[in-house]
């Protein structure tokens, strides 16, 4: 019986073995007879084939091994490239390897398109699977190679994908202000050229439109979905159609228009639920938001399939999207009000891990944590559901210790945090107590110099003496405000030269031009702040702008330098004063 078994599955082997060959054999000679026309008519073949996967790949290899035959580096790319679009959708690990193919044919070569599109090709599929780290690397390289070859459309495909990835990593303001530029540019290529510039366009669009959800700029976010619909439903493929109905039902949704907003996403749902092409990150977006409308009206139970749904595909894709985290806010908050302990702790362990991985993978690059759920009160609540499980669930000992070992972290961290907020009040009750020293010392210079000190700088008297003089008035009507004021422009308004400038501030100011000018900047602010309560109401990057300096960053460095905490601390720490009548 088993002899028999044994020759049976060897017969079969040997059919399957045999049909394989033969279909592999009869497709190899169709793709022979197919190289023997023009480039340009496998290209529109596969065009017009690339839908049905196996005719679309019988025209992509023989534009491959046609462009391998003439030995054409360029053609071969472009071949590659038209197998990786068939793979992009079904099977991304091997859509990167050609990618990658790409990539080590053409980067020793100087082509206006190429490497720079294969690179922005890996990072799009690298951004998809979730590794964002990677994903930038590419696009860095992409980068290069699209400003070394003055490839202004790479440029702004770049520039749209690392706006699209600090997007999804919660750098939204960040974002706006480029997803525009990138709309402008390829709003213009659209008019000018209609429909071979679509897609770009209404991707910028869709793009635009997400990025005034997250900054909650709602009614401009609600005119770019409505704009990009009438604009997809145009075109026979409807292109970013589903998108935009996703995004549409965000707005709803944040706009606390629950009905729109479950229409819109159900509505995605009928029309791209079962379509395979469709990033799954939208299924699971739309899946989040459907467990939360559901959450919002009292329907717990429908609000957990959803919300279930992500967790698990979040897990075993591997995929942590950022925007994710409310999924398992809203489930721990289901679960409390089902009064089930296990499970609020099951996904507060869910969360703390998807955090976890967040902060590992990104770091500095995740910042922001929902404050309902930020680590001091997923500690709190920890702690309250196990001092309800000790008395009637000794089996749950092992989570006890695991979960009294992350707290010990927690608190270290906290406590660490702690020492360091109490280091920066005592500095800012420094600099509240502490007279306005700093403007006697900057108006005059030391009297107490001898004259051989200022023969040893190399300079005569006079000058000194005239320098000096100018830098007093300098102080006096504040000119250091200005914020074009460089040691070159100064030292033309004191009728000297930029050496002797600096040479005089460095020995009777003991420090360099730009600390000379960021101190007088520093002291002016803390003074005006300490004083005036309409100036604290100001943004930082007013207050900014206000004293001289181009960056809100340039400023936050130099404030923290000359006073050891940083302004928005130092605005805080001034609010529990008693105002200032």
């Amino acid at each position: 019986m088993i002899n028999n078994t044994n020759w049976l599955f060897t017969l079969v082997t040997i059919i399957i073995a045999s049909f394989l060959g033969h279909t592999q054999k009869k497709e190899q000679t169709k793709i022979d007879s197919l190289i023997s026309h023009d480039f340009e008519y496998l290209a529109e073949k596969f065009e017009s084939n690339k839908t049905d996967s196996i005719s679309g790949n019988m025209y992509a290899r023989a534009f491959l091994q046609k462009a391998r035959r003439e030995e054409d580096i360029i053609k071969q790319a472009e071949g590659y490239y038209k197998i990786v679009t068939l793979f992009q959708g079904s099977n991304q690990t091997k859509a990167i390897i050609y990618a990658d193919s790409i990539i080590q044919l053409t980067k020793s070569i100087q082509d206006f398109t190429y490497p720079a599109e294969a690179h922005l090709l890996k990072a799009n599929l690298l951004g998809v699977q979730g590794k964002y780290e990677e994903a930038m690397e590419e696009l860095v390289s992409a980068n290069f190679h699209a400003k070394r070859n003055e490839n202004i459309d790479q440029q702004y495909r770049t520039k749209y994908f690392i706006a699209l990835l600090k997007d999804n990593l919660g750098e939204h303001d960040e974002t706006i202000e480029i997803f525009r530029s990138i709309k402008k540019y390829h709003e213009k290529k659209f008019k000018e050229k209609n429909k071979e510039n679509r897609y770009d366009y209404i991707k910028s669009m869709y793009a635009l439109g997400n990025s005034y959800n997250e900054n909650k700029k709602y009614d401009s976010a609600y005119y770019e979905n409505k704009k990009g619909i009438e604009l997809s439903l145009k075109y026979p493929d409807s292109i970013l159609y589903g998108n935009f109905l996703l995004s549409s039902g965000v707005t709803h949704y944040l706009k606390k228009e629950y009905q729109s907003a479950l229409d819109s996403i159900n509505k995605f749902k009928n029309v791209y639920g079962e379509n395979g092409k469709v990033n799954n990150i939208y299924i699971i977006t739309s899946n989040m938001y459907l467990g939360m409308l559901y959450y919002e009206q009292d329907e717990l139970d429908k609000s957990i399939d959803y919300l279930k749904n992500v967790d698990v595909n979040t897990f075993s894709s591997k995929n942590f999207y950022p925007g994710l985290r409310p999924t398992w806010e809203t489930l721990i908050k289901s679960y409390r009000q089902k009064n089930d302990t296990e499970k609020q702790l099951y996904y507060i362990d869910r969360l703390l891990k998807f955090d976890s991985i967040l902060n590992t993978d990104f770091k500095n690059l995740y910042k922001k944590i929902n404050e309902e759920y930020s680590t001091p009160n997923l500690l709190s609540e920890k702690e309250k559901i196990i001092d309800s499980l000790q008395e009637n669930n000794k089996e749950r000992i092992y989570i006890i210790i695991l979960l009294s070992v992350l707290s010990i972290v927690l608190v270290l961290f906290l406590v660490r945090n702690n020492r360091k907020r109490k280091i920066y009040k005592s500095r800012f009750e420094e600099l509240f107590d502490k007279e306005n020293e700093e403007k006697s010392v900057e108006v005059s210079f030391s009297k107490e110099k001898k004259v051989k000190e200022i023969q040893d700088i190399g300079i005569s008297d006079s000058i000194v003496a005239d320098i000096k003089n100018g830098l007093i008035q300098f102080e006096e009507k504040e000119r250091f405000l200005k914020s074009n004021i460089t040691v070159s422009s100064l030292s033309k308004q004191l009728n000297t030269n930029s050496k002797y400038l600096s040479k005089v501030i460095n020995t009777f100011k003991n420090k360099s031009f730009s600390n000379y000018v960021n101190d007088l900047r520093i002291n002016y602010v803390v003074e005006k702040l300490k004083t005036d309560t309409k100036f604290r109401k100001y943004t930082i990057k007013a207050i900014a702008n206000d004293c001289g300096f181009n960056t809100t960053e340039a400023f936050s460095k130099s404030f923290y330098k000359s006073t050891g905490i940083y302004p928005s601390f130092f605005l805080k720490q001034l609010e529990k004063k008693e105002p200032v009548l």
